[in-house]
């Protein structure tokens, strides 16, 4: 296998190996893309929805699997 075919494998391995984080992400851009297209004014309440939804996002994760790996 070739180095490339390696990293590849290894980078579709952590985007496929939590799904349900990466639709939550997904589905995070879609939202906020929908929100600036919709209202191009407000650049910052945007950026506000990525940074907090990002976080929410990732602190749920986190959760969730330290109760996975407690169980």
């Amino acid at each position: 296998m070739t180095v490339m075919g390696d990293v590849f494998k290894e980078l579709f391995g952590m985007f496929v190996a939590d799904i349900r984080l990466t639709l939550a992400i997904l589905l995070l851009i879609g939202v906020v893309a929908g929100l600036v297209s919709a209202l191009p004014a407000v650049p910052y309440f945007a950026g506000g929805v990525l940074l907090f939804g990002f976080a929410g996002i990732l602190v749920e994760a986190v959760i969730r699997e330290a109760r996975r790996a407690r169980s």
